[in-house]
């Protein structure tokens, strides 16, 4: 689809023409003040094709046309003072955002005919209604042919991946100041579907993080990770319940490592043949972990990358399984550039497999960000919910994440850290120290991981006879 936004049936076009000329031979510009308060009818008109609820101002006139899958409505306002169509825009492009569908409009409106233009007279960029985000513009449009200016107005939300709401009005400019409060006030009681308690609370806690990871600066989150040449190692375990290191239960290691650096850091190609895109800025993570279960041993070493403006990820898991004598491998690579994701997993047990999971909507992390996001909240954020989409390994599948930020009761220096990487997921609890330095994550099922020094883990592993090969 491109963005070019028309009006969907031939119908609703004859009825806007109508009213444009009603207004042209009816109103008088000094027979009415300008209105400051819109009356509505009692109740609302519903929408079924849109999900959209909206009331309309008394003696208002409205009708509905359907064109094959689209469903329109013109609305009359008033003593004939404008017209207002609502309709909805769909399209197949996924990378299609809010911004770009009202920047089309805008240069459609503006940039027509040889030698008369459209001027923007007012561009409301964060628009907000209830729980939904959008545009509202309006852009005057020189008369032709001895005919009064108009304007056009356009009120936008992305109701769903892919689908916009359109609100387009038109009335004389004339008449204008006294249309539009009528005209706001009435797209101010839009309804889009009927959103539960946890619907906004999802919804709130997605923009938190939004705007939380857009207000860190490249030195807040470069100060959060590691350095190439750090290593921080932790240790996962059970604790005994005498308390002693020797008696509680080793369940594995890892070594995680994260840095400012490069693209080209992924492969292990010289830097001097890095082409130009070897040498875009970024964030790196590095983990090298072990886990073992009983007669199962699962090594694996994950390296992520995302860049600056994270426009742009690319990442490769390698895991090695052992059970006894058989032994297994896969790898998993992702990349992705804006919206488009591709993952590859190649298995020695199953081949090759490719999929393109769908990002939808606002809130999408990278892979590496997903790892570098507790340390950050646990540093710069406040007491709150915090929820973001990351593709998730584990689940073969982009999911939303959950992290709850608070200062535990017990101990209020101290920052504590719920996380749920998926709604089908048990949470983990980190506990991070003033300083953002993480105490410990407690999983679920009891286990932990907690930082050790490594000629420590060496020790406590050497004495348990165990495997650190």
């Amino acid at each position: 689809m491109s963005t070019r936004i028309s009006t969907s049936s031939l119908l609703i076009a004859l009825t806007l023409a109508l009213f444009a000329a009603q207004i042209s031979a009816q109103i008088d510009p000094l027979a009415d003040p300008k209105p400051t308060t819109t009356e509505f009818e009692p109740d609302p008109i519903r929408i079924d094709a849109l999900d959209l609820s909206i009331l309309l101002p008394v003696d208002s006139v409205s009708e509905t046309t359907s064109f094959g899958s689209n469903t329109s409505v013109g609305v009359g306002f008033p003593n004939k003072i404008g017209v207002m169509i609502i309709k909805e825009q769909r399209t197949t492009n996924k990378d299609l955002t809010l911004e770009q569908v009202t920047q089309s409009i805008i240069k459609q409106l503006t940039r027509f005919g040889t030698s008369k233009t459209g001027t923007v007279i007012e561009h409301e960029k964060n628009l907000k209604i209830k729980l939904w985000e959008g545009q509202r513009f309006y852009v005057r449009i020189p008369g032709t042919n001895g005919k009064p200016d108009s304007v056009r107005g356009m009120t936008i939300f992305q109701s769903q991946p892919q689908r916009f709401i359109i609100f387009d009005l038109t009335t004389l400019y004339r008449d204008f100041d006294r249309c539009r409060v009528m005209y706001e006030a009435t797209v101010g009681t839009m309804d889009l579907g009927n959103p539960t308690d946890e619907d906004v609370r999802r919804a709130a806690a997605i923009k938190n993080m939004i705007e939380f990871i857009d207000r860190r600066s490249f030195e807040e989150i470069q100060d959060v990770t590691t350095g190439r040449s750090t290593d921080r190692w932790e240790r996962l375990y059970l604790p005994a319940a005498t308390g002693d290191d020797m008696d509680a239960t080793e369940f594995g290691y890892r070594r995680t490592r994260s840095w400012t650096g490069y693209k080209g850091d992924l492969s292990d190609k010289p830097k001097s043949k890095w082409t130009a895109d070897d040498r875009t800025l970024g964030y790196l993570v590095q983990i090298d972990a072990m886990a073992i279960e009983e007669d199962l041993r699962v090594d694996t070493r994950a390296t992520f990358y995302t860049s600056i403006d994270a426009e742009e990820e690319s990442w490769t898991i390698k895991m090695s399984l052992r059970q006894g004598t058989e032994q297994s491998t896969s790898t998993i690579t992702g990349a992705r550039s804006k919206n488009n994701l591709v993952i590859l997993t190649d298995s020695s047990e199953t081949g090759s497999v490719k999929t393109t999971p769908l990002i939808q909507g606002e809130g999408y992390i990278s892979q590496a960000l997903s790892y570098l996001v507790s340390p950050m909240l646990a540093q710069y954020a406040e007491p709150g919910d915090y929820a973001s989409y990351a593709y998730n390994s584990a689940a073969s599948a982009i999911t939303l994440r959950w992290d709850l930020v608070e200062h535990p009761e017990e101990s209020p220096e101290l920052v504590r850290i719920t996380t749920k990487s998926s709604p089908d997921t048990p949470p983990t609890v980190s506990l991070y120290n003033g300083n953002g330095d993480l105490l410990r994550v407690r999983l679920s099922n009891g286990r932990i991981w907690e930082p050790i020094e490594l000629d420590r883990l060496l020790s406590l592993w050497q004495k348990k006879g165990l495997p650190l090969d």
